[in-house]
C-alpha cells in the first residue's frame, strides 16, 4: 500500500483516478483548495466503495500526508497549486498531468516558453523533488468507468526509477504505460492531448486516446501472431445497387478511428458485395425452366427460387423436401447456391433474394485496390459468407473471395515443437480470418458488414484466390 495524494483530486480526472488506486488497495488522501470539499469528496468516494482507505482535506495537508502526490489542476492554477506544497515535496515522486490548454483555443497546441507544463514544474520544485509527466491523454471517463482503457500512457521522467515506479502503478489500475525518456519529452504527451480534441471533434469520437504498435523483439524472432484483433467497421450505410463499396469502407475506418497498417485484413460480408454489384433478383420475375419447375416440386421450395438455384449450380448434390446442397457454379458447396433472403429487402415487399457476385475475386480485388490507394499500405481483402460444414451443426464465416494473399498457408516442410517435419499441414488462413470476424460481423441484426482484422499471419500474393481452398473433385473421396 502506498499513500498517494491526488491534489485536485475533487475534479473529474482526480476522482477518477483516486477511485481505481483505492479500490487497488492504496491509501489516498483527496487534495483540494477548499478542504471541506476534499474531506466531502472523500466521504463519498468511500461510501460508495466500502473498505478503501480515502481521506481529504486542504493541500498541503494531504501532500504532507503522501509519498506520491498526483497533480490533477487545470494549467490556470498549475504554478499557484506547486508553490503552494513545493516544501512538503522534497524526495517525493511528484506525477504531472497537466496539459497546457488555454481556453478557448484548447484544440490548439500551446506548450509553454519551457517546453512543457511538467519541464515548468520540475523547474519551479527544484532538484529535490522527482517530478514524472503521466497520464495527460487519459479521459476521466475512461478511467471513472472502471473497465479496461482502450489507449495508452506516455511516462516521461528524468529519474529512471521514478519513472518504473509510476508505470508499475498505472499498471496496478490497469493502464498499460510506456516510459518515453527524458521529462522534455512530456511536451509529445502535453501536444497530443489537442491533437486528440481535434480527433474527437471532427469525427466524432468519444475520449480518442492513443496506443503503442508493434511486436517486440522477442515476439518478431520468435515468429507467428502478437495478437490478432478485430475492430468492426460501425455505421457504413445500407448498400443498394451502384453505391461506393470502397468509399463507404474507406469513410468508415476513418470515422472508426482505425488507420489501416501494413498487412491489415478486411472483412466484408458478401452481401454487402452483392447489394451494390445489383444481384437482388426478385422471385416473381424469374421465369422457371423444366429443371427448375423439378426442383421446385421436388423440394417445395418457390418456382422462382428453384430457378435461381439450378442457375447458380454447377450440380446439384443432394436433394430433400426444403433442402437443397449445391457445387455453386464457382465450385464452393453451398445450401441453396449460396443464395439467401436474409437481411435483403423489407419482408413485407417483394420477396427479394440476393445471388453471391458474379466473380467474388475480382471484386474484393478491385475492392483492395481502392483502399490501399487510399490509405498507402499494403491489404488483403476478403469476403466472407456464413456456410455450414459436413458432419457438423451451425455455420461459420467462410472465405469466397480473396485478394492480397495466399488463402492456405502451407506450412509443409517447417518442424514441429520437437523438431518433427510437418508433411501435410496447410492452414486454411483466408477461412480462419473471415470465421474470426464474423463475430463482430454477425449475422442478424448487427448491421456491421465489414470488420478490419490485424495480426493475422498470412503469406501476401498478387495473384491468391478463395478458389485454392477446393479441393479438387478427384481428390473428393465422399462424391
Amino acid at each position: 500500500m502506498t499513500r498517494i495524494a491526488i491534489l485536485g483530486g475533487a475534479g473529474a480526472l482526480g476522482g477518477a483516478l483516486a477511485g481505481r488506486l483505492a479500490r487497488a488497495g492504496h491509501e489516498i488522501w483527496i487534495g483540494s483548495r477548499d478542504a471541506e470539499k476534499g474531506r466531502a469528496f472523500a466521504a463519498d468516494l468511500a461510501a460508495g466503495a466500502p473498505g478503501v482507505r480515502v481521506d481529504g482535506g486542504d493541500l498541503r495537508t494531504c501532500a504532507a500526508q503522501a509519498e506520491i502526490c498526483v497533480l490533477t489542476v487545470p494549467y490556470a492554477a498549475h504554478a499557484e497549486t506547486l508553490a503552494q506544497v513545493k516544501d512538503l515535496l522534497a524526495g517525493k515522486i511528484v506525477v504531472d498531468a497537466t496539459v497546457p490548454l488555454r481556453p478557448p483555443k484548447v484544440g490548439t497546441v500551446q506548450l509553454p516558453a519551457a517546453g512543457s507544463a511538467a519541464v515548468e514544474a520540475q523547474a519551479l520544485l527544484g532538484p529535490e523533488a522527482r517530478v514524472v509527466s503521466a497520464l495527460q491523454n487519459i479521459g476521466a471517463e475512461k478511467l471513472a468507468a472502471g473497465q479496461a482503457v482502450d489507449g495508452d500512457v506516455l511516462v516521461a521522467a528524468d529519474d529512471a526509477e521514478a519513472a518504473t515506479t509510476v508505470c508499475d502503478l498505472l499498471g496496478e489500475i490497469g493502464l498499460r504505460a510506456w516510459h518515453v525518456g527524458p521529462l522534455a519529452n512530456s511536451a509529445a504527451a502535453e501536444a497530443m492531448t489537442s491533437v486528440l480534441i481535434q480527433i474527437n471533434r471532427r469525427y466524432k469520437r468519444v475520449q480518442a486516446g492513443i496506443r503503442i504498435t508493434g511486436k517486440s523483439k522477442a515476439e518478431a524472432e520468435a515468429g507467428g501472431s502478437s495478437g490478432v484483433s478485430i475492430h468492426p467497421i460501425r455505421g457504413l450505410p445500407m448498400f443498394a445497387a451502384g453505391d461506393d463499396l470502397a468509399h463507404a469502407i474507406a469513410e468508415g475506418l476513418t470515422a472508426n478511428g482505425l488507420a489501416p497498417e501494413d498487412g491489415d485484413v478486411i472483412v466484408v460480408a458478401q452481401k454487402a458485395v452483392s447489394k451494390v454489384e445489383d444481384r437482388a433478383r426478385l422471385l416473381a420475375g424469374v421465369t422457371p425452366s423444366p429443371e427448375g419447375r423439378a426442383l421446385a416440386a421436388q423440394t417445395g421450395k418457390p418456382d422462382g427460387l428453384a430457378e435461381l438455384i439450378v442457375a447458380e449450380s454447377s450440380e446439384l448434390m443432394r436433394v430433400r423436401e426444403n433442402l437443397v446442397i449445391t457445387r455453386h457454379r464457382l465450385g464452393h458447396v453451398a445450401a441453396n447456391a449460396g443464395i439467401d433472403a436474409s437481411n435483403v429487402a423489407d419482408p413485407e415487399g417483394p420477396e427479394t433474394v440476393l445471388l453471391w457476385p458474379q466473380d467474388p475475386d475480382a471484386s474484393v480485388e478491385r475492392l483492395r485496390q481502392a483502399l490501399q490507394a487510399r490509405f498507402g499500405v499494403r491489404l488483403a481483402v476478403i469476403m466472407s459468407d456464413s456456410l455450414g460444414r459436413a458432419w457438423r451443426n451451425g455455420t461459420t464465416g467462410t472465405a469466397i473471395g480473396v485478394a492480397g494473399m495466399r488463402p492456405i498457408r502451407d506450412r509443409r516442410g517447417e518442424s514441429d515443437l520437437f523438431g518433427r517435419e510437418l508433411k501435410v499441414t496447410m492452414v486454411a488462413v483466408a477461412d480462419e480470418i473471415a470465421a474470426a470476424a464474423s463475430l463482430v460481423i454477425g449475422e442478424a441484426a448487427e448491421g456491421i458488414p465489414a470488420a478490419l482484422v490485424r495480426g493475422a499471419i498470412y503469406d501476401p500474393a498478387e495473384d491468391g484466390t478463395a478458389l485454392e481452398l477446393l479441393r479438387p473433385l478427384e481428390q473428393d473421396l465422399f462424391r
